[in-house]
């Protein structure tokens, strides 16, 4: 009788049955059975109101351990536009590092134009608010205001995943330029060897889509990103080595590196030159796609020349300055405790974080800093995911939310995922950007979940979606 009663309320309200399995679902019939005889729940009222602002106050009470880690990992502001429901405009703020992305706020812009200097000053602000020491970089969108506004700040990095698919726009335009190949489309695909044409195109594009597909994940990405780029051109150059279309090579290559060449930051480099596994011995003595031999980060120029200038950023004088170019002497000359054979082993083995943290002592300035820019996201994809949370909070609730009561509510849901992205509960949160979210029951039983390590999960058919 209690479960029909149950199922009823589910399905009158359009709840998906995935959420059963939710963990504070169970926590709340958990304090249900715990409360007084007669016990009922709050008001619509109250829970909107002051049942709301307590919930974001034990929210924050219990982000305080991810917030702890600010100041041993560092973070990064990651920020991201987008219009609600009311065509408010609104800009979040995310601060994230290693151990996931904390959704702090975001603000209104209605009536704001969104000039360098205001998203500047928003951006600073956030800054204000996490605290300078412990903000390595702000990720921003590519526009032409974000990037103006970044050069305001002179901190930040851009979204590699949309300079990569600038990059396809420029082989689109590069393409219009070239009539043959190109202007007789329609009639092409019908050729002989059409698809022999499209398996090539593929082979030399599939190290790009590959590269953008891991730019756009979570977690600390950037630590590979300096090495990514190179081997994507080696496997670019390997794809068009028997490929018909080999001769434009020269013209790709350009192209990916007038966009690396835009896009990079001394702190790649840094990430680079920090990451103990590109100075072990096995890893250098295997060719690099492209058929490349692979050098160790100190004995590249471009590399050393801005390590040296993320150094003088970092540091906040030119004594601690000089401390972290000694310890890095130290270290990518494997002296002291890097020269045992034990750490040497565990640089292909340990998570690059987990490696400095054991071994770091004996270059503590250095190990402090590499563990802080080896923690940091590369894109700005967190945020836009977390739009998706917001649009869901609006349209799945069917109620127009001011931004102040729909901001708390996406602080709560967000923050909330992060606790338990690390736990048992892996397989219960919904996919908020799935269309299916406002249809009806049938369809939410069948669709496919996502859990919170962005994975697709068994919809309970036997199923998995294609």
């Amino acid at each position: 009788m209690v479960d029909m009663k149950i199922l009823k309320g589910v399905s009158a309200n359009g709840i998906p049955f995935n959420v059963l399995r939710n963990p504070q679902f169970i926590k709340m019939f958990d304090a249900i059975k715990k409360a007084p005889s007669g016990y009922k729940p709050p008001s619509s009222d109250k829970a909107r109101t002051v049942l709301l602002d307590e919930c974001v106050r034990e929210v924050e009470k219990d982000l305080m351990p991810v917030k702890d880690t600010w100041y041993t990992q560092g973070v990064s502001i990651v920020s991201y536009g987008w219009s609600n429901v009311k065509r408010n405009p609104l800009i979040n703020v995310l601060a994230v590092n290693s151990r996931g992305a904390t959704f702090m706020y975001a603000d209104d812009f209605s009536g704001v134009e969104k000039t360098r200097l205001e998203i500047s000053k928003f951006l600073l602000g956030a800054i204000d608010t996490i605290g300078p020491s412990n903000v390595l970089q702000v990720v921003t969108d590519n526009v032409a205001n974000c990037k103006a506004a970044g050069r305001e700040i002179e901190k930040g990095g851009s979204c590699h995943n949309h300079c990569l698919e600038f990059m396809e726009g420029v082989y689109k335009k590069w393409g219009r330029k070239h009539p043959n190949t190109w202007g007789e489309s329609s009639r092409y695909y019908k050729r002989r060897f059409f698809w022999e044409d499209v398996e090539n195109i593929l082979a030399i594009t599939k190290p790009i889509f590959s590269m953008i597909k891991f730019s756009d994940g979570e977690g600390p990405k950037m630590r590979e990103i300096y090495e990514r780029m190179d081997n994507m051109l080696g496997e670019i150059k390997d794809a068009m080595k028997e490929n018909k279309f080999s001769i434009y090579y020269d013209e790709i290559e350009r192209i990916v590196v007038t966009r690396w060449d835009k896009m990079t930051i001394p702190l790649h480099c840094l990430w680079f030159a920090l990451n103990p596994r590109f100075y072990d011995r096995r890893y250098l003595e295997k060719l690099a796609p492209g058929g490349i031999l692979r050098k160790a980060p100190n004995e590249d120029k471009e590399v050393i020349t801005n390590v040296m200038e993320a150094f003088e950023r970092i540091a906040e004088n030119k004594e601690e300055d000089r401390v972290l170019r000694e310890q890095f002497v130290t270290f990518h000359m494997k002296k002291g405790i890097y020269a045992m054979a034990s750490t040497q082993a565990d640089t292909l083995t340990l998570d690059a974080i987990d490696w400095w943290s054991m071994y770091g002592s004996e270059t503590p300035d250095l190990a402090e800093v590499a563990k802080k820019v080896l923690s940091q996201p590369i894109s700005s994809s967190l945020a836009e995911r977390n739009w998706s949370t917001h649009s869901y909070i609006h349209n799945v609730k069917r109620n127009r939310l001011n931004s102040k009561r729909a901001n708390k509510l996406v602080f709560i849901h967000s923050n909330v995922c992060l606790f338990y992205k690390c736990g048992s509960h892996k397989k219960w949160d919904v996919n908020p950007k799935s269309t299916f979210i406002e249809g009806s029951s049938a369809r939410l039983e069948g669709m496919a979940w996502q859990n919170l390590d962005n994975e697709l999960v068994d919809n309970g058919k036997g199923k998995r979606p294609t």
